[in-house]
């Protein structure tokens, strides 16, 4: 049993509730009693205490889709369109890939600084998987489907047995689940025997991040034509599904992470939020250096989707700074200044939580005590979400569990 407390406490429920001068009881774990800091130090004289003065304390942050093993990238990759970025991933990934434990660690590092406790993890070959098992981080490890061809059985078996090594490392702070990498890279049969065969807690996926992905699925024609034909070497290529809607049904009544989503129309959305329990990522700096734009929050808004903010992999990014994505995210979107930076805080704790199935993100009675600590001068108002998003640089302390992780 502890208690932590600090002048300033965001809840980071729906409301932002703000409390001042107040404190956690943790034990256990999780929060077990929320309230003022000298009381609850009164009520429980023998338990240890500590007072973070001038100080924010809030849940710890959460960065839903991030890829680790591609941290060794530095100059590789094309930026400037997506069709160049992935031609130039085909080409030189075997290269990035290779020697990048220790660029996995401080990509890891990075997160723990940047008050990050829980991430979503996406891997395509594992080799990140024990190092975040070993991590302070509480992981949601995604592997990554990735399979056009037929006969599906050879890639539907390493699959497998990649996803049964993840298994091996499940414990309370590691939770192997499933992504399907993209409507253009996964062949519906075998999405479907994956998703059919093998249980996943919560599933993510690439969703319309290009204008070519779009006219490929919708019009079978362009870019991805060429791709399939001249670059992997595909004779008379044809779309993965017959329409976005027929990609989407894989995931009925899933709680669903799709990633990006800049060229889903309202009436994707609409369905994509009929059909699974939807939580939309959203990766500013990537989306800018690959396709050029950045998310509408318009429709998001309108239909009631809850959105987060990611930083995805330095595959795509010149880093993996939490809060300097998040920042990007309070320039770039065009939104009253105050409400925005609220709602990017919440979608950074309390949606993104949800999104990933974890049961932290606020700081409430029964919630894991994954906490973060932020120097900051704050007035109790709203207005702090916005004068926080600017300034801060890196936590001061972090929990995770009730355990100081930094």
């Amino acid at each position: 049993m502890q208690i932590i407390g600090a002048s300033w406490l965001w809840v980071c429920d729906p409301n932002f509730s703000i409390l001042k001068d107040s404190a956690l009881l943790i034990q256990e774990g999780r929060i077990a009693q929320v309230g003022d800091y000298a009381r609850l130090v009164d009520s429980h004289p023998k338990a240890p205490s500590v007072f973070y003065p001038h100080c924010v304390l809030m849940p710890a942050l959460i960065n839903p889709h991030v890829h680790f093993e591609f941290s060794n990238q530095q100059n590789s990759f094309v930026y400037g369109s997506f069709e160049a970025w992935l031609t130039s991933v085909i080409q030189q990934r075997n290269q990035v890939l290779r020697h990048a434990h220790k660029s996995i660690q401080q990509a890891i590092a990075q997160q723990l600084k940047s008050g990050v406790a829980s991430v979503g993890a996406i891997s395509s070959y594992g080799l990140d998987r024990t190092l975040l098992a070993n991590s302070p981080l509480r992981v949601v490890f995604f592997d990554e489907l990735i399979g056009a061809s037929t006969p599906i059985e050879p890639t539907l078996h390493a699959f497998q047995e990649r996803h049964a090594l993840s298994l091996q490392h499940k414990s309370p702070t590691f939770t192997p689940a499933i992504a399907i990498h993209a409507p253009y890279s996964v062949h519906k049969d075998l999405a479907k025997r994956v998703l059919s065969t093998l249980q996943s807690p919560v599933i993510s996926a690439h969703f319309l991040e290009s204008q070519a992905e779009l006219e490929w699925i919708e019009q079978q024609k362009g870019w991805f034509a060429h791709f399939y034909k001249d670059i992997l070497g595909v004779p008379h290529p044809k779309p993965l599904y017959h329409s976005v809607a027929e990609f989407l049904d894989l995931f009925k009544n899933q709680r669903l992470l799709l990633v990006h989503g800049l060229f889903a129309s309202k009436e994707h959305l609409k369905y994509a939020k009929k059909t699974a329990q939807l939580t939309l990522i959203s990766c500013p700096r990537s989306n800018r250096l690959l396709s050029g734009q950045i998310l509408d929050l318009t429709p998001l808004e309108k239909l009631g989707i809850p959105f987060s903010i990611a930083t995805d992999g330095k595959s795509s990014n010149y880093n993996l700074n939490f809060l300097e994505e998040l920042r990007t995210a309070l320039f770039a979107y065009q939104a009253p200044l105050e409400e925005l930076a609220i709602q990017l805080v919440l979608g950074a704790t309390w949606h993104a939580a949800w999104a990933l199935g974890l049961n932290n993100g606020s700081l409430q009675t029964g919630k894991l005590a994954d906490l973060a600590i932020f120097n900051f001068k704050g007035k109790g108002t709203p207005a702090d979400a916005l004068h926080w998003l600017l300034h801060a640089q890196k936590a001061k302390a972090l929990y995770v569990g009730g355990e100081l992780a930094i």
